[in-house]
């Protein structure tokens, strides 16, 4: 990644797989997840990101919401892949949808 801001911004919506053992693989990758996060938080490329949860009572979580600066959507995808949860099989890459994305300026 070059230290130049990317030009556009993603918002990425992505589901973790739903077999038996998703939960745990997820959680036993986190905390490299969270660190490959905070590498790109701090070098512009992640704006924000979050667990998506199946309720509010329950708060297991299923997925991830992320807002992403790259220069297109084939870097977006390559950084994904390169991700710990997708590396380890937590996040189900085939459902990855990605947006162009416009924070409001309010």
């Amino acid at each position: 990644m070059s230290a130049t801001p990317a030009k556009y911004t993603f918002l990425v919506l992505i589901d973790d797989h739903t077999d038996a053992d998703a939960l745990s693989r997820r959680m036993s990758i986190r905390q490299a997840h969270l660190a490959e996060a905070t590498r790109r938080r701090q070098a512009g490329i992640l704006v924000s990101g979050g667990a998506l949860l199946d309720s509010h009572e329950r708060r297991t979580m299923v997925g991830s919401s992320l807002i992403i600066r790259a220069e297109s959507e084939q870097q977006v995808l390559e950084l994904l892949r390169a991700d710990p949860y997708a590396v380890a099989g937590a996040w189900n890459l085939d459902t990855a949808r990605i947006y162009p994305y416009v924070e409001a300026d309010f």
